[in-house]
């Protein structure tokens, strides 16, 4: 059955590798935040003031995003049976996240009008890659994550 959870062990590296992993993702979130809020023209890759809206509108959800990444970690270092629900709320924010901004991107031609056009893809690719890596290493160690301790 394609659904049925095979018990794989999760070694302390491993584990210290995702924690690292989903509190490196956090940091560059609060990092990105810091950077928007004192001088987005760093960061932004449109001048409308729609754009600014838009990419306005996606604090509390990256907030809420950290969190996820934040409570994933401790609970995967901490072997709380919490972790898979950590990690999938975490992995289904991301993809939210993703395809919203994908979306917008598509329709306004962001990524190819200017070189921090650009830049907005690379962290797309990068919230892409993370997310499909946080559900490709979570789902197959299910059983593990809600085995806990």
């Amino acid at each position: 059955m394609v659904l049925a959870a095979h018990r794989n062990e999760i070694s302390e590296r491993s584990r210290r590798r995702v924690a690292s992993a989903l509190l490196a993702g956090a940091a560059l979130l609060v990092l990105y935040w810091a950077v928007w809020l004192l001088d987005r023209s760093l960061l932004a890759a449109d001048t409308r003031p729609a754009y600014y809206e838009f990419e306005g509108a996606f604090f509390l959800a990256d907030v809420w995003l950290a969190t996820c990444l934040v409570a994933a970690a401790r609970a995967v270092t901490g072997r709380r049976s919490s972790a898979l629900l950590w990690l999938l709320a975490a992995g289904g924010a991301g993809g939210f996240l993703l395809a919203v901004d994908l979306l917008y991107n598509l329709q306004h031609g962001v990524w190819f009008a200017s070189g921090r056009g650009l830049t907005e893809l690379v962290r797309n690719l990068a919230t892409g890659a993370g997310t499909v890596g946080l559900f490709t290493w979570a789902w197959p160690r299910r059983a593990e994550l809600l085995a806990g301790d």
